[in-house]
């Protein structure tokens, strides 16, 4: 078994799966096995993975459609049991560089491993930074200016399209929060680990998001059929600002409010079912309190 795993979260775009896998294999640094953990595909996903008969990947189907947040956390937390070190998240629509593993390794070394995690630097597929992964860079990134050299950048969270994990720090601090199911729960993780060692972005390794367009996501023009989903990022924001600073819990309310004033100047149909959305969300945000899940780890010997 290899020290690396990326875990690949995919459900139902094998022909997107099927390119990602591609990519995996074809990086320049070799030494990694590939899980891909499967949210109940029902388009021949399973069958497109068997086929390919490669004895680095290894099939995880959950049984249930776990959304984006519950496959993480089923991911993340087999690497751990299984004893992997390091774990390198995406979504089935990420394409990596040929090089984007090879510079996440370099720098980890460049670190000594003081690090909870780094995050790839991601392009649209038209060569321009992704809108929607986009990290919080921290306020006083200038402390850790020493580490541009290396193109490293302090960073306070990230979105789980290529982000590679220290499993020897991070799996001591819990696993992502499978309750969120969609949005929110990397930058809830990924700021959860980051408080306790540094997270930084890694603008040497570079991946490509293959989403339909490079845009937000937003209450205010989502098709009306993707609307009830947005319950999630209303409930998973106000759960995230609840643990944070004052000034952060004014942002979500000013968040909120001018979302609401936006639908109704600019969203073209279902505007009480958007509001209504939003608000059930707040709503739910205040009570949501999800227990910390965490692996199971064997007894480590002293020296």
């Amino acid at each position: 078994m290899n020290k690396i795993v990326a875990l690949v979260v995919t459900y139902n775009r094998k022909q997107l799966l099927k390119e990602n896998i591609e990519a995996l294999l074809h990086q320049n640094y070799k030494e990694f096995d590939i899980l891909i953990v499967d949210n109940a595909s029902t388009d021949g996903t399973e069958e497109l993975v068997k086929e390919l008969k490669n004895e680095r990947i290894i099939y995880k189907n959950t049984g249930s459609n776990l959304g984006g947040a519950g496959g993480f956390n089923f991911g993340v937390k087999y690497s751990i049991e299984k004893g992997y070190d390091y774990c390198w998240l995406m979504d089935d629509d990420t394409i990596p560089n040929k090089d984007s593993l090879e510079e996440l390794v370099k720098n980890a070394r460049k670190l000594n491993d003081e690090f909870s995690y780094l995050c790839s630097y991601v392009e649209w597929t038209d060569g321009k930074p992704c809108k929607m992964n986009m990290p919080r860079i921290d306020k006083k990134w200038f402390d850790y200016g020493e580490k541009l050299n290396d193109k490293l950048l302090k960073v306070m969270s990230c979105t789980f399209v290529s982000v590679f994990l220290n499993l020897k720090v991070v799996k001591h601090l819990g696993l992502p929060v499978k309750e969120m199911f969609i949005y929110g729960d990397d930058h809830e993780y990924t700021q959860r680990i980051g408080i306790v060692k540094e997270g930084y972005l890694s603008f040497n390794s570079v991946v490509v998001h293959k989403m339909g367009s490079n845009t937000g996501f937003d209450i205010v023009n989502i098709p009306k059929e993707r609307i009830s989903r947005y319950y999630y990022d209303s409930r998973n924001r106000f759960y995230r600002v609840r643990k944070n600073t004052l000034y952060e819990k004014i942002a979500y309310i000013g968040w909120l409010v001018i979302s609401i004033e936006r639908i109704i100047r600019k969203s073209k149909d279902s505007k009480l079912k958007r509001i209504g959305v939003i608000l059930k969300g707040f709503l739910a945000g205040i009570v949501f309190n999800p227990k910390l899940e965490y692996a199971k780890i064997e007894e480590e010997s002293g020296n």
